[in-house]
């Protein structure tokens, strides 16, 4: 007897659980403890990645260091590397690698406030970002951000204009923001959006499934033949337009403004 299959429904209990494990900890630790607070969820999301990422990458925290100027980067809360390369060192969670090891990196944070502190988190990632692919262009950049809080679509978008300017080794591919706040960065614009084909970010109001869809485009990236019926998976919204249907706002790469889709697009 075949099984029923409902793939939206599991990528809204992948949501379900990383909300259920932040939680469970935000009631053992209270509120007198956020750094431990925010440790932990760095690693429930490193753990839920490595759960899907194809076993060739190893997934952790900690370094990419660049022998020949002599320096390494910040802390880098989420590390994706190849296992085909070799590490500096490594124990646990934590990695110390060169720039060619890297595949993605993500920033993890519970909260951010607009303003000073939006700024100030993505102008340090875009500059990390930067570095990496001056040795390794395919590096992949994400932004992971568990409460929405004041957020909204615009202000981040308009905040990656201004730290990413019109470098395209700045770019931070996809943003997570809570659980509905979507956006990804196409780099030749998307055939269906109408627009000029030209790199673009879009926005859109996924209804919970933000951060699977977050988790399902790394997990795509990382795996270049996973398409077509196989990713309907990781990629569950289908129908006409499937995400698409769902944009709410873009910005070109390069540009300061930050428009809303309309029915047009």
């Amino acid at each position: 007897m075949s099984i029923e299959q409902n793939f939206e429904s599991y990528q809204l209990a992948i949501s379900n659980a990383l909300k259920l494990e932040q939680d469970r900890i935000r009631h053992l630790i209270g509120s007198d403890h956020w750094l431990t607070d925010g440790e932990h969820k760095e690693y429930i999301l490193r753990d839920v990645i490595s759960g899907f990422i194809p076993e060739s990458y190893r997934v952790g925290s900690g370094f990419v260091c660049y022998p020949s100027q002599k320096k390494s980067s910040g802390q880098i809360d989420v590390l994706i590397t190849s296992r085909n390369f070799p590490t500096l060192y490594k124990q646990g969670d934590l990695q110390f690698v060169t720039a060619d090891a890297t595949r993605a990196i993500i920033e993890v944070k519970t909260t951010i406030s607009r303003g000073k502190q939006l700024h100030k988190v993505i102008g340090k990632l875009c500059d990390q970002i930067e570095a990496l692919r001056e040795l390794n262009s395919d590096c992949w950049c994400g932004l992971f951000i568990y409460d929405a809080g004041t957020l909204s679509e615009e202000v981040v978008l308009k905040t990656l204009q201004a730290n990413v300017a019109n470098c395209s080794k700045r770019v931070i591919n996809c943003v997570s923001v809570g659980d509905k706040k979507f956006i990804r960065y196409w780099a030749n614009g998307h055939p269906q959006s109408r627009l000029p084909r030209q790199p673009i970010w879009h926005a859109y109001n996924l209804k919970k499934l933000s951060a699977p869809y977050f988790i399902s485009n790394l997990i795509a990236e990382c795996s270049p033949d996973y398409e077509g019926d196989q990713a309907t998976a990781m990629f569950p919204l289908r129908g006409e337009y499937g995400k698409e249907r769902l944009k709410s706002y873009y910005a070109f790469l390069g540009s300061d403004s930050v428009s809303r889709f309309d029915e047009r697009n």
